[in-house]
């Protein structure tokens, strides 16, 4: 499957791309995983944080979210790592996070990487060499656990 690829902050993305972003974000986080939560957080708006967008033709089929140190931890981190639906089982997901960590080591080099994984997908960061560093907790409904990789 080819994909074209986009890395961005948030005052590069058109009206378009913000919309799409939201609009995927929505649909797989509030209402796949039912999950009412605030998506919409500000840290899309700091001006070190990436938008990273994979599209097939003019779909928007996948996304994450690079931030900078100290906005969601003490490490850069990413998360809000999604793919569509209509995409999912074809091995995207490890080319999302394998890329998100490409572009935190360009960015933030030398530099150990947070996150807040959902608990069940605990094993694939562990592929990329994350290491569960809590205790699993609830976090809008869904369990999670925070993870580094140094």
């Amino acid at each position: 499957m080819k994909l074209s690829h986009l890395c961005a902050t948030f005052a590069q993305l058109n009206a378009l791309q913000v919309y799409q972003m939201l609009r995927l974000r929505s649909e797989v986080f509030v209402v796949e995983q039912k999950c009412v939560y605030q998506d919409i957080d500000n840290k899309d708006l700091h001006s070190q944080t990436r938008h990273l967008l994979w599209y097939q033709a003019d779909d928007l089929v996948a996304y994450a979210r690079v931030l900078p140190p100290s906005l969601s931890y003490d490490d850069p981190s990413l998360g809000r790592v999604l793919t569509a639906e209509s995409i999912r089982g074809k091995g995207i997901g490890r080319e999302i996070i394998q890329t998100s960590l490409d572009t935190l080591s360009t960015i933030w080099p030398n530099r150990a990487v947070t996150i807040g994984a959902q608990s069940h997908l605990s094993h694939l960061y562990q592929a990329f060499g994350f290491k569960e560093v809590s205790a699993h907790y609830p976090e809008d409904g869904i369990m999670h656990v925070d993870m580094t990789k140094t």
